[in-house]
């Protein structure tokens, strides 16, 4: 759907304020040239203007940003994942905008979901399939027992599953409500997958009697709305040009005839601050009697959220709120 974009360049984004100070993995220059070289090993960018696109993007300082205390085997892959999975999105969930498009990307979620259930490639293996299979691989060697690896792989099968249900609704419907937006993009996020390693990557792994609480199911809850939805509305300036792009920015918008795009930008950064206050309250009760592990993983929840935000604005090109350069990595790409 296309939007009246009259007055949108006026709108001024507001600060997304979060109460959590940020940390920077160490390692993050030696992340970003390593995972450059494993994206060209395994094929990953296409050409040399896709290559130089997606440095400028910064994954690793996304990687090192939301996962700041992991190990430096943990960070690199989180760093390739993070490659991988933007890269993954772009080019299979988003701009569909017709039935063949759409089949094509069913096929690319039948051969993901293939290989993070069974662990081996398709016949003929499409775009992207061989770098998902090692970065399965890896992580299953990385995490402490199947158990955490299953609640990684679990959470990717929805997201994967979930960008059908977003797609079908770009395709087949001209509107969403508000609610419904809120409900399909807690998955089509696909931030579920890394906060389910939060504790892995800080204090260690929290029991599945932690795991499953209401609490942490709640804190989750509002860890992932205000991460997607301050990407929603720092990824605006580019995104909303898209007519296949659906945000809450614009699912605010069209809501209400007649609201302009600086009240809708203003109502998303007021709910998503909302959001912050109510996981910040519960946080603090969780806390008095929460392990050591739980508590690492409230603090990786903390760091997905202030990590993604600083990132968007200070690391990376994607949004155009930063000009970051390409750094350059690695060899050539082969002709």
């Amino acid at each position: 759907m296309r939007h009246d974009l009259t007055d949108f360049d006026q709108v001024v984004l507001p600060a997304i304020e979060l109460p959590w100070a940020g940390s920077l993995h160490s390692d993050v220059q030696v992340m970003h040239v390593a995972s450059v070289s494993w994206s060209e090993r395994h094929a990953l960018l296409r050409n040399d203007a896709e290559r130089d696109r997606y440095a400028g993007y910064r994954f690793a300082w996304l990687a090192a940003r939301c996962f700041p205390r992991a190990d430096r085997a943990f960070a690199q892959w989180a760093a390739d994942f993070m490659l991988w999975f933007f890269l993954f999105d772009d080019v299979t969930a988003d701009r569909v905008e017709n039935a063949e498009q759409a089949a094509t990307m069913v096929r690319r979620l039948t051969a993901m979901l293939d290989v993070v259930d069974l662990e081996e490639l398709g016949e003929q293996p499409v775009h992207g399939e061989t770098a998902w299979l090692d970065l399965c691989r890896r992580l299953r060697a990385l995490v402490p027992s199947a158990e955490n690896y299953q609640r990684w792989a679990t959470a990717m099968r929805l997201w994967l599953l979930s960008l059908a249900t977003q797609v079908f609704d770009q395709v087949c419907t001209d509107h969403v409500s508000p609610r419904s937006y809120a409900s399909f993009r807690r998955y089509s996020a696909g931030l579920k997958p890394p906060i389910a390693l939060a504790d892995v990557a800080n204090a260690g792994p929290i029991t599945a009697e932690e795991f499953s609480s209401p609490e942490a199911r709640r804190l989750e809850l509002h860890a992932v709305n205000v991460i997607a939805w301050s990407n929603d509305v720092l990824s605006a300036p580019v995104e909303v040009h898209e007519p296949s792009t659906r945000s809450l920015v614009t699912v605010i918008k069209d809501a209400e005839p007649g609201r302009s795009w600086q009240e809708a930008v203003n109502l998303a950064v007021d709910q998503t601050h909302a959001e912050v206050a109510k996981f910040a309250e519960l946080a603090e009760v969780v806390r008095r009697t929460a392990s050591p592990h739980l508590s690492g993983w409230i603090d990786g929840c903390q760091d997905w959220m202030t990590g993604t935000v600083n990132w968007s604005l200070h690391d990376s090109a994607r949004y155009g709120h930063a000009t970051a350069a390409p750094l350059s990595a690695g060899p050539p790409l082969r002709r």
